[in-house]
């Protein structure tokens, strides 16, 4: 890996050990691959999938697979789209349904065909959407009470609602919204939910027009 990582370009670069760490401490499932599919590396989140076969397997050639065959040919194609597009390019996005739920999938290319690309993969499951927003939170230093009113405002309960299921008084929860949204730098609750759509962080590219 030392020799992939050294190659990403001229100037200082972690070391490989050092990526390894920060990638095992990330929440949502990290894979890299080349352009062909051949795995380089799976941080501790999507080992855990792999260990499981869904939504990926490993095939014997050390290849990367969708683990239902119908969902394949999907694959195939998001990560042909993405070695040709190189960096910069909006990331190849899949969403499949598998048995523990619906699972998000983000591709993203590293740097471009003129060199081996090197494909960035990531992963969000429906039952890890509480650990997405955990992530979230602690990133952002939300408390613990600020933490579970998010919770509640990303499934789509109210203010009202949320406070009948806390436990605690609508003012209290109008205060830590305040709170969370200031922390998170969110002009508005609807703004907020905006971004933890877009979780894991890794989502298309927005023309310049655009912004």
């Amino acid at each position: 890996m030392n020799s992939v990582i050294e190659s990403l370009g001229t100037g200082p670069v972690p070391s490989a050990e050092a990526l390894v760490l920060i990638t095992d401490a990330l929440a949502w499932p990290l894979l890299l691959l080349r352009g062909d599919g051949t795995l380089i590396h799976a941080n501790r989140a999507a080992r855990e999938l792999l260990a499981r076969r869904s939504p990926f397997v490993l095939t014997n050639k050390g290849r990367l697979a969708a683990a239902d065959a119908g969902h394949q040919s999907a694959y195939e194609t998001a990560l042909a789209a993405a070695t040709r597009g190189g960096p910069g390019t909006a990331p190849q996005l899949l969403q499949w349904t598998v048995p523990a739920g619906l699972v998000s999938v983000s591709m993203t290319a590293l740097y471009g065909p003129a060199r081996q690309p090197l494909l960035l993969l990531a992963l969000s499951a429906e039952q890890g959407r509480v650990t997405d927003l955990r992530a979230y939170a602690a990133i952002n230093g939300l408390s613990e009470a600020e933490t579970r009113v998010l919770l509640h405002l990303a499934r789509g309960d109210s203010s009202a609602e949320a406070a009948a299921q806390l436990g605690v008084s609508a003012a209290t929860v109008r205060s830590q919204t305040v709170a969370l949204r200031r922390k998170t730098g969110h002009a508005s609750v609807s703004a907020l939910m905006r971004t933890l759509a877009a979780l894991p962080p890794l989502v298309p590219a927005v023309p310049d027009g655009e912004k």
